[in-house]
């Protein structure tokens, strides 16, 4: 997977002689992540860090992402667990506000099987709007395909849907953004879906 997100960001890079204006996005998050197993009625909510690098060049842009948080299950047997997550995304603008993106993530969960571990690659649409000089929204959805987890079994489908919104002015901008994955993950014909939510807030600058 580490591969895949490498090789998007190559082919980025190599657009860059031929492109106009580059902009360069650096940010640190908070993170409010909640982890749900709904067949092991698992459900684990934690806070932890986040951060963001990215690279827009003419129609092209790369976004690199990584969160790193500590989770405490609901259920007092349980120990708590660390998850961290790597996204990689590369866009195309397509149209004035619409841009279509193709990328790959990865979920390590560490003690080993305190959760599951979810590699998958994504293909999607993303929505940037501005609302005034010095606001924007935007949202993204994509399909996930063929994730792999580390307990085995299939998903016929999972989804992506994120919403978000920054303020700010020059070169320094405030974030925050909800995103929601779902997986209708299958184990020799038994239903164990999969839920994850991410809460970013944060600051980004520009160059």
């Amino acid at each position: 997977m580490i591969r895949v997100v490498t090789l998007v960001g190559t082919v980025v890079l190599a657009c860059v002689p031929a492109a106009g204006a580059q902009t360069i996005r650096f940010g640190v998050h908070g993170v409010a992540l909640t982890h749900t197993e709904i067949d092991r009625s698992l459900k684990a909510n934690g806070l932890g860090i986040g951060g963001v690098l990215g690279l827009r060049v003419g129609r092209f842009a790369f976004e690199a992402r990584g969160v790193w948080v500590d989770l405490d299950p609901d259920r007092a047997s349980l120990a708590t667990f660390n998850v961290r997550q790597v996204d990689g995304r590369v866009s195309v603008l397509m149209a004035r506000s619409v841009a279509l993106e193709v990328g790959a993530g990865r979920r390590w969960i560490h003690p080993a099987f305190a959760a599951q571990e979810v590699g998958m690659i994504r293909v999607g649409i993303l929505s940037e709007y501005p609302l005034t000089r010095i606001a924007m929204v935007w949202a993204r959805g994509a399909y996930l395909i063929a994730p792999q987890f580390s307990g085995g079994g299939t998903a016929g489908l999972a989804v992506e849907l994120s919403l978000g919104a920054s303020i700010g002015t020059g070169r320094l901008r405030a974030m925050g953004e909800y995103e929601f994955q779902r997986f209708d993950r299958e184990v020799q014909r038994r239903d164990v879906p999969l839920q994850v939510t991410i809460a970013r807030f944060g600051a980004e600058v520009r160059f």
